[in-house]
C-alpha cells in the first residue's frame, strides 16, 4: 500500500495530506496578545521596522528609567496585524525582558490610576508568562539576588563564620579555625549572586546558589529580613518597600507568594500612617513604590492597550465619545503623576482620527508629543500599512509548509513554495485587499476552493487554478430574538424568594444538547478559560486578580442582562457592572444586579468578591458589609463569592458576620471553584474576541446557550436571595 501511495504524483499526495490537515488559514486573526497562533505563524520580516522602533522605545525606559511617561500610538486598519505585532514584542526573542501589561478590560467607572495599578499587580502575581517566564519569578529573582549580595557583603568576619560554620565541634570556631573557609564560601555566593541572570531564564537560581554554598534558605531569609529592616527608612515609601522586599524574599526563598499578594492588595492600605491618606493617595504611593523597585532593576514597565475600539466600546450603545474622553484623560493624568512608563496604544486609524481631534487641547498635546530615539529619529506614531506582495508570500508560505511537513511528506521540497497556490494568485490578492486579515480570509476561501472542492480535485481543473464557477454561500446560523414580555415593572413580591435547587434553572443544558453553540465559539471559550486558569493557579494570583475578576463579573452580568439569561423565574432588569464605594482601593467595589420575577418588585443585589486571606479577611468583609450603610439604599441583598477551599469564617470575621445578621442584613457566601473564577476572568476577553471578529454594526452573537450550559451553577450563585 505504501509503495502504491509513493507511486502517485507528489502533488496528488500533497493534496490528500492538505485535506487531512485542514485549512491552515482558518485562524486568520489574533484573538489577543497571548494567542499561540501568532507564534505558530510568525514571519520575522513582517513589520520588522516597526518592531525595532517599539523595542527602541522600551529600551529608552530601560537605560533611562526616570524618563517621563509617553504615549506611542500604533495605528492601522482593523486586521492590519497590530495584535500580532504586540505578541512578537511580548513573547518574541528580540530585545531584553520587560514587564508588559496588556489589559483585557477597561474599568471605566474606576479611578484610572487604580485601574492601572491593579492591572500591574495582576500581571506581576499571575501565572501568565512573558517569554516563557512568570513576571514574579523574573523580577523577584533579581530583587532578592541584589539584596542578598548586599547583605552578605556587609557582614563582618565573625558574622560570616557564624553563617557558614566549619564542620566539627564548637572548639574549632573558638580557636578561629575555619575563617578562611567561611570567607571563601561567602565570597563564592556573593560572586554567584552578582553575575547577570543566565539566559534562557531558569527560576530557582537563588536557592541553587545557596545550596552550593551550604547556606540553608531559612538562614538566608533571616539574614535578608534583618538587612531589609535595617536599610529601609521609616517613612511611607520605606515601609512599602520593606514589605515589598519581604514578600519577594519569602516568595523566592520559601515559595510563599501569599505574603506579597496580601500586602499589594491589603497591607499597603493598613500601614501606620500619621495622617490617614485618601484612597487615591494610597494608590499613588504603592504605584510609585513598585515603580521604584522595577526601575532600580532596569526593568521597563510597558502598558499596551490593544484593540482599543473594543476595549473602550464593549457596548455598542455606550456613549463612545464620553468613554474615549475619560480613557485618554486618565492616560494623561497617569503620565503627569508617574514617570518611567511607556504607553503603547494599538488602535484603528479611523477611531484615533475621530476621537483625538475632539479632545481638550492639553490632552491632545500629551498624546501627540513625540519621542526622540537615537537610531530612529523623532517618533510620534507608528502606522501599519498593507505589506508588499513579497512579504505576503512569506506569510502564506509560513502557513502552508508546516501542514505538509507535519504530516511527513518526504519530498515536500520538490513542491512549489506556495503549493497549492500559484504566485500569481497570492500576488493578486495581496495587491487588491486592504489588510492582512482580508488577505488571509481570501486565502482561506481559495484554499477551500482548491483543496476541498467536492472532496477531491477534478482532473480537468488544474490544482493551481481557482475554479471558474462561483463559491456557494451557505447560511450557517439564524438567531431569532423574541420579546420576553416584561414591559412593566411588577409590584414587590409578598412571598419569599424561591429556593434554588434542582430545576431552578431554565433547562439550558438540555437545550444546548439540541442547539449546540458554534464550534468556533466553543473553541474560543475553552482557549480563553484555559489561559485564565493558568493565570490564576499560582499562590497569591487569585488575590492579586481581585479587581480584574470583579470586572469580569460585571461583564458577565451585563452580557447576561443584554441577552436575557434567566434563572428559574428570575431575570435581571438592571445591571451596574462596577460600583465603587468606600475608601479601600481593593475591596471597595461591587457589581449590582436587580433581579425580578413576575409578581414582584426588583431586588437590588450586590455581588462582590471575598478573596482576602488571613489577617486581611476581616477588613475585606467589613468593607463589603459597609455597603448596607450607604444612603439611599443601594443593596437589599449581598452575595460574596469565596474560594471553595477557604469558606470558613472565624474570629473577627465571624463576629462581623453575626453582627450584620442581628441588624437584619441579608447576605450570603457562595463557594466558587477555580474553574468558575477562570470563567469570570476570561469572560471579558471572550466578548472582546467575538466583538473583534464582527463586521461594523453587527450585534454580538447569542451566548445564552453556551453560558447557561457551562455556567449553570455560577448563574445560580449570583442570582436572587435564597432561603436556606
Amino acid at each position: 500500500m505504501t509503495t502504491i501511495m509513493q507511486a502517485r504524483p507528489v502533488t496528488e499526495r500533497a493534496m490528500e495530506l492538505l485535506r487531512r490537515a485542514g485549512n491552515p488559514f482558518r485562524n486568520y486573526f489574533a484573538r489577543n496578545a497571548d494567542d499561540e497562533v501568532c507564534a505558530q505563524y510568525h514571519v520575522h520580516e513582517l513589520y520588522s521596522l516597526q518592531r525595532e522602533q517599539l523595542l527602541a522605545v522600551v529600551d529608552l525606559y530601560r537605560y533611562s528609567p526616570a524618563t517621563h511617561s509617553e504615549v506611542i500610538p500604533i495605528l492601522g486598519n482593523k486586521g492590519a496585524g497590530k495584535t500580532h505585532l504586540l505578541h512578537s514584542i511580548k513573547h518574541g526573542s528580540e530585545g531584553a525582558w520587560q514587564l508588559l501589561i496588556t489589559p483585557g478590560t477597561y474599568q471605566k467607572d474606576a479611578e484610572f490610576l487604580e485601574y492601572l495599578l491593579f492591572q500591574l499587580i495582576d500581571t506581576l502575581l499571575g501565572g501568565g508568562k512573558q517569554r516563557d517566564t512568570r513576571p514574579l519569578e523574573y523580577v523577584g529573582e533579581q530583587v532578592v539576588r541584589g539584596l542578598l549580595a548586599q547583605a552578605l557583603t556587609q557582614l563582618t568576619v565573625t558574622q560570616r563564620l557564624e553563617l557558614f560554620p566549619p564542620p566539627g565541634m564548637g572548639w574549632v570556631r573558638h580557636f578561629g579555625l575555619g575563617v578562611n573557609q567561611a570567607q571563601e564560601r561567602a565570597q563564592h555566593l556573593i560572586d554567584n549572586l552578582s553575575r547577570p541572570l543566565s539566559l534562557p531564564f531558569q527560576p530557582g537560581a537563588i536557592r541553587r546558589s545557596c545550596d552550593e554554598s551550604g547556606l540553608p534558605v531559612d538562614s538566608a531569609l533571616t539574614l535578608l529580613l534583618e538587612f531589609i529592616d535595617r536599610s529601609e527608612p521609616r517613612n511611607t515609601t520605606g515601609l512599602m518597600r520593606r514589605n515589598i522586599f519581604t514578600g519577594f524574599a519569602r516568595a523566592m526563598l520559601l515559595g510563599d507568594e501569599a505574603e506579597l499578594a496580601t500586602f499589594l492588595t491589603y497591607g499597603f492600605a493598613e500601614l501606620d500612617f500619621q495622617v490617614r491618606p485618601s484612597r487615591l493617595d494610597l494608590v499613588v504611593a504603592l504605584f510609585k513604590a513598585l515603580m521604584g523597585v522595577l526601575q532600580a532593576l532596569r526593568v521597563p514597565v510597558v502598558f499596551a492597550f490593544d484593540q482599543l475600539e473594543d476595549l473602550l466600546l464593549a457596548r455598542r450603545s455606550d456613549d463612545s465619545h464620553r468613554v474615549a474622553e475619560a480613557f485618554f484623560a486618565g492616560l494623561v493624568q497617569a503620565m503627569h503623576q508617574l514617570n518611567g512608563i511607556a504607553f503603547l496604544v494599538f488602535a484603528e486609524r479611523g477611531l484615533w482620527n475621530r476621537f483625538v481631534p475632539s479632545l481638550d487641547g492639553y490632552i491632545q498635546d500629551r498624546l501627540n508629543n513625540p519621542i526622540h530615539l537615537a537610531e530612529h529619529g523623532t517618533l510620534s506614531s507608528l502606522k501599519l500599512e498593507a505589506p508588499p506582495a513579497e512579504l505576503v508570500c512569506r506569510v502564506v508560505e509560513a502557513r502552508l509548509r508546516p501542514a505538509l511537513q507535519s504530516l511527513g511528506l518526504a519530498d515536500t521540497a520538490s513542491l512549489p513554495t506556495l503549493f497549492p497556490f500559484t504566485f500569481e494568485q497570492v500576488e493578486r490578492i495581496a495587491k487588491t485587499e486592504p489588510t492582512l486579515r482580508d488577505m488571509l480570509q481570501q486565502y482561506r476561501q481559495l484554499f477551500d476552493a482548491i483543496v476541498f472542492r467536492m472532496g477531491e480535485v477534478p482532473q480537468e481543473t488544474p490544482v493551481n487554478r481557482l475554479p471558474a464557477e462561483p463559491t456557494l454561500v451557505a447560511v450557517k446560523s439564524v438567531v431569532i430574538v423574541t420579546d420576553r414580555g416584561y414591559d412593566q415593572p411588577p409590584a414587590r413580591e409578598t412571598q419569599p424568594p424561591v429556593p434554588m435547587g434542582s430545576g431552578a434553572l431554565t433547562p439550558p443544558a438540555r437545550r444546548a444538547l439540541t442547539n449546540p453553540a458554534p464550534l468556533a465559539l466553543v473553541e474560543l471559550w475553552e482557549q480563553e478559560v484555559r489561559a485564565a486558569r493558568r493565570q490564576l493557579e499560582p499562590d497569591g494570583a487569585l488575590t492579586g486578580a481581585t479587581r480584574e475578576l470583579q470586572a469580569g463579573l460585571g461583564t458577565f452580568l451585563r452580557v447576561g442582562f443584554e441577552q436575557g439569561f434567566k434563572v428559574g423565574p428570575w431575570r435581571m432588569s438592571h445591571v451596574v457592572p462596577e460600583w465603587v464605594f468606600g475608601d479601600h482601593p481593593t475591596y471597595g467595589v461591587l457589581s449590582l444586579a436587580h433581579w425580578v420575577c413576575r409578581g414582584g418588585q426588583p431586588w437590588k443585589v450586590g455581588i462582590g468578591l471575598f478573596l482576602a486571606k488571613a489577617a486581611a479577611k476581616p477588613r475585606d468583609l467589613q468593607t463589603k458589609l459597609g455597603v448596607f450603610e450607604v444612603e439611599p439604599v443601594v443593596v437589599d441583598h449581598l452575595i460574596l463569592l469565596r474560594p471553595e477551599d477557604d469558606l470558613a469564617i472565624t474570629g473577627k470575621s465571624k463576629t462581623l458576620w453575626q453582627e450584620a445578621e442581628k441588624r437584619g442584613r441579608q447576605a450570603r457566601l457562595e463557594p466558587v471553584s477555580l474553574e468558575a473564577f477562570s470563567i469570570l476572568y476570561a469572560f471579558p476577553r471572550i466578548v472582546s474576541s467575538l466583538t473583534e471578529s464582527l463586521a461594523e454594526g453587527q450585534p454580538l452573537p447569542s451566548l445564552a446557550d453556551l453560558v447557561q450550559e457551562r455556567c449553570e451553577k455560577l448563574l445560580e450563585q449570583v442570582c436572587m436571595p435564597v432561603q436556606g
